[in-house]
């Protein structure tokens, strides 16, 4: 994937913030609609702060990647070194990570047209799809 912005930061805040200043950037400059930035700034703050909550058990220093490509199809790639979690199976698994809420998971898999998990050697890896609003496409 050739991705208009890469980010490989650390799960703080701090992280989080850089991302969402760097998908407004980055989507404004490639005429994104802003309900497509939205989008993608809300399926990233929820990824990013469950990364944060539950798979790492707090701030640190261990790594959030996320790649972006905005030209369709609209395209987010987003990992971590946390343990085992597929968000894209939480209706198989009523009570996921301890019995958190889902309500985030239902939020994510909403926004998105697709979603695919993938267990890599560093941890997990999550591959968004967008419709893009302008042309309806995938």
């Amino acid at each position: 994937m050739s991705a208009d912005l890469v980010f490989d930061v650390e799960a703080t805040t701090a992280g989080l913030r850089s991302c969402q200043d760097g998908i407004l950037a980055s989507g404004t400059r490639s005429k994104l609609p802003r309900d497509m930035i939205s989008r993608l700034q809300i399926v990233v703050e929820e990824l990013f702060s469950n990364t944060i909550k539950y798979g790492y058990g707090g701030e640190c220093e261990r790594p959030v990647r996320l790649r972006l490509r905005c030209a369709p199809p609209v395209e987010l790639v987003y990992e971590d070194a946390a343990p085992p979690f597929d968000p894209t199976a939480w209706r198989e698994n009523p009570t996921p990570r301890g019995g958190v809420g889902r309500k985030g998971i239902v939020l994510v898999l909403g926004l998105a047209e697709s979603v695919r998990y993938e267990r890599t050697g560093e941890g997990n890896r999550l591959t968004l799809r967008f419709l893009t609003p302008s042309t309806g496409a995938p």
